[in-house]
């Protein structure tokens, strides 16, 4: 998403081709809400959900996995990129997340980010259960 703003509701998959540096959702300028969904990248040093030059994310709902393996395709990816925003850009750039699940991967503590990066947004909290972090309202 390049200018304007995309909402996505449903149930629907968005996977990454399988390729280096692909991403599932690319904000590069634009904004993307986020209400639903499953998320998968499969690229070697992919990010799943990427902000740049601008663009901001919202994720309210969905699932996110960077690391899994999809139908018969296994996913390469580090799992610490499932979120990510271009270094030179994090002062105008953003992701909160307040709501969804993620697969070994915790928003609150982005370590593509640096340790202790928190993406959830204020009032809200990550929760471990097993290999899934839940955000949700505190």
């Amino acid at each position: 998403v390049k200018s304007g703003k995309l909402t996505i509701k449903g149930n629907g998959k968005i996977q990454s081709s399988d390729s280096q540096y692909s991403m599932a959702i690319w904000a590069n300028g634009g904004d993307v809400d986020i209400y639903g969904g499953s998320y998968y990248n499969e690229g070697r040093g992919s990010d799943l959900i990427y902000a740049s030059a601008g663009g901001n994310v919202n994720i309210y709902g969905g699932e996110f996995i960077a690391c899994k393996k999809v139908g018969n395709v296994a996913g390469t990816a580090n799992i610490y990129t499932a979120l990510n925003i271009k270094d030179r850009d994090r002062d105008k750039s953003s992701i909160k997340v307040y709501g969804g699940k993620f697969y070994k991967f915790d928003p609150a503590n982005n370590l593509s980010e640096g340790p202790n990066t928190n993406f959830v947004a204020e009032g809200y909290r990550s929760i471990k259960d097993h290999d899934w972090f839940m955000v949700s309202a505190e």
